[in-house]
């Protein structure tokens, strides 16, 4: 029996930026009945709270289960004595952060790539990661379908980034999006900070995300043998999440293998 489930967010408990629904707040609070439970995702702290925590239940004892990782790892949220307590938080010194910061002005201006176009700030600091967002996080979805939908003006700014800070890792992601990080930060990191924290083993933990599969987010805690379970999206996710709540064995039919 595993101890502790582990979840992306988006396009896993709930469609990309959005709430959980009613019926995911539900098997969420059975779930911390149950279970340990973490969210892993390279959002920053804020998104747990205006997905998650608004919603699900105010129990304290159950609350103190749920374990926060935004920023892939790089922080760790936990609810203890009544409140919500940052157990650690890696973020960039000043000079790092600048440097980035620097880099990424640099480029965008080399490059003409600038949107003519924006609704607010397009690179935000998240304080582990630095990200830039084309045409900003909160801009109509089609818009940014359409901005780089092969990923060639996003590739050409990695490769000039890459000449600039080859210190750091610089990745792209869904459909304007470029996150940069410390080389070792990815969701295996997360999965390693979870045991160094909190009294679990490789063996306790399943995680249950939507992209595992190579050169994907989702995929390094397969690297390290992590347990998991591919989902094809929310409704999925519910009908697994039920199945743990219901079985005290996990059916080994249900986990990935490659």
């Amino acid at each position: 029996m595993k101890k502790i489930i582990c979840f992306d967010l988006d396009g896993t408990l709930a469609p990309s930026k959005e709430r959980l629904d009613d019926e995911m707040v539900d098997l969420v609070n059975q779930l911390l009945e149950k279970y340990y439970m973490s969210v892993i995702t390279w959002w920053w702290p804020d998104r747990f709270q205006r997905q998650i925590f608004d919603y699900i239940t105010t129990d304290e004892n159950l609350l103190s289960k749920f374990i926060a990782c935004p920023n892939c790892g790089t922080k760790m949220l936990r609810y203890e004595n009544g409140q919500r307590n940052k157990l650690y938080s890696l973020d960039f010194t000043s000079e790092e952060k600048k440097k980035i910061l620097d880099s990424m002005n640099e480029v965008m201006n080399l490059l003409n790539l600038r949107p003519e176009k924006t609704r607010w700030d397009i690179v935000e600091d998240r304080w582990s990661q630095i990200t830039f967002s084309a045409l900003w996080q909160n801009a109509p979805l089609q818009e940014k379908q359409y901005w780089d939908p092969d990923f060639k003006k996003r590739n050409v700014i990695k490769a000039e980034l890459e000449k600039r800070i080859p210190e750091f890792s610089i990745n792209s992601w869904w459909t304007t999006s470029i996150d940069i990080t410390m080389k070792w930060v990815d969701k295996a990191f997360a999965i390693k900070k979870i045991m160094e924290y909190n009294p679990f083993k490789l063996e306790d933990i399943l995680f249950i995300w939507d992209a595992i599969f190579p050169g994907w987010n989702d995929y390094p805690p397969f690297t390290i043998w992590t347990d998991s379970i591919k989902t094809d999206g929310v409704s999925h996710t519910k009908e697994i999440i039920k199945n743990l709540i219901e079985n005290d064995d996990l059916d080994d039919k249900l986990l990935y293998r490659e």
